[in-house]
C-alpha cells in the first residue's frame, strides 16, 4: 500500500471531533442548525478544504448530532438504504440542479429522512447551505496532526490540504 493510501485510512479511522479545524467546527454548528429546521443542507467548498474529512467525523461521531445513525456515501453512484440510518452524507456530487434533486430522490427513495450534499461549488437549487473555506490556520492544524501520526507535511505552505500529502498535482 503506497503512503497516500495508508495515511488516508489512517486518518479515516483516527478521526474524531478534536481533529476538527477551527472552520470545519462553525461549519459543522451551521449544518447542526440548518438540518434542525430543513432535511437536506449543501456543505460546498473548494477542492481540499475538509469536507470529506468533516463528513467522516459526523458519521464517527452521530450521537452528537441528535439526527440518528449516519450514512456516508463518496458518490452518489453508491447510495443504498442502510438499516437504522436515517441522515445520509452524499460527497463528490455535481452542483447542478438536476444532480442535486435526482440524488434527493435516490436518498428518499432508499429510506433517508435527512440529507447533507456534498459539493464544490454551491448547489444549483432553493436549499440551506453552508461554504467551508480553508484557512492558514487550519491548514497548520492539519501540518501538525500528520506530522503527530508521523507523516510530514509535503509543503509548509499549501493551497488545499492534499497538498500536504499528494506528492503530485490532484486537482
Amino acid at each position: 500500500m503506497n503512503r497516500f493510501v495508508a495515511l488516508l485510512n489512517r486518518i479515516r479511522k483516527e478521526a474524531d471531533w478534536g481533529w476538527l479545524t477551527e472552520s470545519q467546527r462553525e461549519a459543522s454548528e451551521q449544518l447542526r442548525d440548518f438540518l434542525g429546521v430543513s432535511d437536506v443542507v449543501n456543505l460546498f467548498g473548494f477542492h481540499g478544504v475538509g469536507k470529506t474529512f468533516l463528513a467522516w467525523v459526523w458519521q464517527k461521531e452521530w450521537k452528537r448530532f441528535g439526527f440518528g445513525r449516519i450514512a456516508y456515501f463518496p458518490s452518489v453512484r453508491l447510495v443504498m438504504p442502510v438499516e437504522l440510518h436515517r441522515l445520509a452524507i452524499v460527497d463528490n456530487l455535481p452542483s447542478d440542479r438536476t444532480s442535486v434533486r435526482d440524488a434527493l430522490r435516490k436518498c428518499r427513495f432508499c429510506g433517508f429522512q435527512r440529507v447533507i450534499l456534498i459539493t464544490t461549488y454551491s448547489a444549483d437549487d432553493q436549499i440551506p447551505k453552508v461554504r467551508l473555506n480553508l484557512t492558514e490556520q487550519d491548514a497548520k492544524q492539519v501540518s501538525e496532526q500528520l506530522r503527530q501520526l508521523g507523516y510530514p507535511p509535503l509543503t509548509d505552505e499549501p493551497r488545499n490540504l492534499w497538498e500536504l500529502v499528494v506528492p503530485f498535482d490532484f486537482v
